[in-house]
């Protein structure tokens, strides 16, 4: 039990500079079943809870060896190799609305990890957080009415930049998890209930890596953003399911710049080829 709490106490931590739990702002999504929340079992008993919530996430397809259906995430969701924390231990649902109103209940039609995969070099450059991971699901087990996301084609980014099209071009977030408190007197609070939400955010930046956001709600943010538990969730070409980036990092009062780690660049390719078809 130790080691399972201490893995959400990291990701907790792990979380705290890198803004990600539900898309504040937005209202409650059914637009986009194939997007997802991965779930830590707590409490070991094959039943994860809301409380267990991690991270978000989106179905990516069959993987390439057709073995598999694969969820894609950020890198800094996988648990650490020391704590010794298996696959089964981590579940995904993709419940519109997993809770009744309560954390401890349990979520919809949890799908059991068979295992996970965190990109190489993860951390260990702050030019390139390499910050992608990807969980396998038995196959199948994702259900056929749910379509899966695409990966933008190599150098997507890139070339919208080049055309002037990219700053302040707004883009789909969707995700679960915080809602941060900003108004009542004190300290900011995260509120979670287990919703995935939508909104849509403003691009004002792009480096080698990451593709930047402004949720400033009293700048030129849209009005939403991403906090606690966004982490891994897509950031998506607007009006399609193309995702362009993952949630990977901002500030802790999910407010202000939020950095996304890009899927167009030839290392996240290099990582997500071992598991799917590329465009």
């Amino acid at each position: 039990m130790n080691r399972k709490l201490l893995f959400l106490g990291l990701v907790v931590a792990l979380l705290v500079p890198a803004s990600a739990v539900a898309v504040w702002g937005g209202p409650v999504d059914e637009a986009h079943p194939q997007v997802g929340a991965m779930y830590f079992d707590f409490e070991g008993n094959g039943q994860p809870v809301i409380a267990g919530g991690v991270c978000s996430g989106s179905f990516a397809g069959e993987s390439k060896d057709g073995l598999h259906d694969v969820f894609l995430t950020a890198g800094h969701c996988m648990p650490p190799p020391e704590l010794r924390i298996e696959p089964g231990d981590l579940y995904v649902s993709f419940g519109s609305n997993a809770t009744a109103g309560s954390t401890s209940d349990p979520i919809e039609d949890p799908i059991q990890v068979e295992a996970f995969f965190q990109m190489p070099g993860f951390g260990h450059d702050l030019g390139d957080a390499r910050d992608l991971g990807v969980l396998l699901l038995p196959k199948d087990s994702v259900p056929g009415s749910i379509a899966p996301v695409r990966l933008a084609p190599a150098g997507y980014l890139d070339s919208l930049q080049a055309q002037g099209t990219l700053q302040f071009l707004t883009v789909d977030a969707v995700g679960y998890g915080a809602i941060p408190d900003w108004d009542s007197p004190g300290p900011t609070t995260f509120s979670t209930d287990g919703k995935r939400r939508s909104g849509t955010l403003v691009v004002t930046g792009l480096t080698k890596s990451t593709l930047r956001f402004n949720q400033n709600p009293n700048g030129i943010g849209s009005g939403s953003g991403l906090c606690f538990g966004d982490s891994g969730s897509p950031q998506l070409a607007a009006g399609t399911l193309m995702v362009v980036s993952v949630t990977n990092g901002g500030n802790g009062q999910c407010n202000s710049v939020n950095y996304n780690y890009r899927v167009d660049t030839p290392q996240a390719r290099g990582f997500l080829g071992q598991f799917l078809r590329l465009p």
